[in-house]
């Protein structure tokens, strides 16, 4: 059994250099390194994955890595090409109890699995070190109805609307902020109508603001958010911005990166609803604030999305 406190003091006192210092042989030829102050569990690459990188909170994933930075007086590894889950200390909740789960799970990983599927191994890491499950699929949810929503507003009218989404980056107040019309987008996958709303959020900015409700229904016959995804990203007409990119990658650490390749959906429907026109109260006394509620759109009218994108171009 590995003295999990004896390990957190080796990391403590482990030169920051860039080099891997080898805390624990594991079976397999696997084994926990330390690395600039974070554990690595790092594997050769046996099952010959391709070269893949991902990023949590974290945890950080890569395979296909030529690996030379090991501290050849203490170990016996040989360089070569290996895969490694590194858990990153500095930031981490309740730590020796985080590693200990990081480091049991890794020794049943080289024990019973003999280092191999080692991608469905750091999905079920993420399961554990990050963002309760029903968090990641709201998250999910979220960025895929507004991936389509950009889609739809592209296939439909050949406009690009892809450098107005979160312009503020991740404190960005509406999701979609022109200089003539705002968007705020709230998606489902389940057959309500019912949108939860933060009222000062949707009706308490200037300009013309459309709420843009999205109905997913999920199904195999469908596509993963991986799938839109690179579909915007290879289209040479659409979401070539930087700042495009760099909104992708934030919000793609905010799900489990096994659902954003397995989770796949059917886009039902998008509705569009003047913000004006369905703001239920005349007035919010001085004394209440950041209210939410649910706001069931059935009884309301959306509007035409022409007549939306048209006021726009014509205003541009």
């Amino acid at each position: 059994m590995i003295d999990i406190c004896q390990l957190l003091k080796m990391i403590e006192v482990t030169p920051q250099d860039d080099t891997l210092y080898l805390l624990e042989k594991l079976p397999c030829g696997t084994g926990l390194f330390a690395s600039n102050g974070n554990i690595l569990y790092i594997v050769p690459n046996n099952e010959q994955c391709d070269s893949l990188g991902i990023r949590t909170d974290f945890l950080h994933l890569e395979t296909n890595v030529y690996v030379t930075a090991f501290n050849t007086s203490v170990s016996s590894f040989e360089n070569g090409y290996y895969n490694y889950v590194e858990l990153q200390l500095s930031n981490i909740p309740n730590i020796e109890e985080n590693v200990n789960a990081f480091v049991n799970l890794c020794l049943a990983h080289a024990s019973y699995m003999n280092g191999q599927e080692f991608v469905a191994f750091f999905d079920s890491l993420v399961s554990l070190f990050q963002l309760p499950r029903e968090q990641h699929y709201k998250n999910l949810i979220g960025l895929m109805g507004e991936l389509l929503f950009i889609e739809y507003i592209f296939n439909e009218y050949g406009l690009d609307i892809s450098s107005y989404w979160h312009t503020e980056g991740s404190s960005s107040q509406l999701d979609f902020v022109s200089p003539t019309v705002n968007f705020e987008v709230k998606t489902t996958s389940s057959d309500s109508s019912r949108f939860t709303i933060k009222h000062n959020q949707l009706f308490g900015n200037p300009g013309q603001t459309y709420l843009v409700a999205v109905s997913l229904e999920e199904s195999n016959a469908g596509r993963s958010l991986e799938n839109v995804i690179s579909s915007l990203q290879e289209n040479a007409n659409c979401c070539n911005g930087m700042q495009f990119s760099v909104n992708i990658e934030r919000e793609k650490r905010r799900i489990s990166p096994h659902e954003l390749r397995s989770k796949k959906f059917i886009l039902k429907r998008i509705c569009a609803y003047n913000a004006v026109s369905i703001n239920p109260f005349s007035s919010i006394p001085d004394c209440v604030e950041e209210m939410s509620y649910k706001l069931d759109l059935m009884p309301f009218h959306d509007g035409a999305f022409d007549n939306i994108i048209i006021s726009h171009q014509n205003s541009e």
